[in-house]
């Protein structure tokens, strides 16, 4: 099955906090609708390209030939998200309140967000899922 655009919009909304994307049809509407979503349709389009393209390189790098249509769509919109939160001015910061006129915020040491460590997870569990997965990893595996 060839995975859709609506296919990665219904994983976002059901697998992360993002409540509501703009299609391509309502982006391309005059007017524009459903404006106010969590995610346009060009940024959307813009962060599925990018994520398309790490999910190839990581598949590549773990020397993993296909992987199913879920595994795919859940690391895409777990991509996606970490991409989103990337954005956000704090994502990679605790924030420390002294007083109500007062905050700090204090960048904490880690590599990227829950939503790539569930990303990292969908890989590890592909991994693990591939037939060729013991012979590789007790070093048998000759390519």
């Amino acid at each position: 099955m060839a995975i859709t655009e609506t296919d990665i919009i219904s994983s976002l909304q059901i697998l992360t906090s993002v409540e509501s994307v703009q299609s391509k049809e309502e982006s391309e509407a005059d007017p524009e609708e459903n404006t106010t979503a969590d995610l346009l349709y060009t940024e959307f389009s813009e962060l599925l390209d990018q994520a398309e393209e790490e999910f190839e390189n990581d598949l590549i790098r773990l020397n993993l030939a296909t992987v199913s249509d879920l595994t795919t769509k859940r690391g895409l919109a777990y991509l996606i998200c970490d991409y989103m939160q990337i954005g956000m001015p704090e994502w990679n910061a605790a924030k420390i309140e002294f007083n109500q006129d007062s905050r700090l915020y204090h960048f904490a040491r880690r590599k990227g967000s829950s939503y790539y460590y569930n990303y990292l997870r969908t890989l590890e569990n592909a991994l693990k899922a591939d037939a060729d997965y013991k012979e590789r990893r007790a070093g048998f595996f000759i390519t």
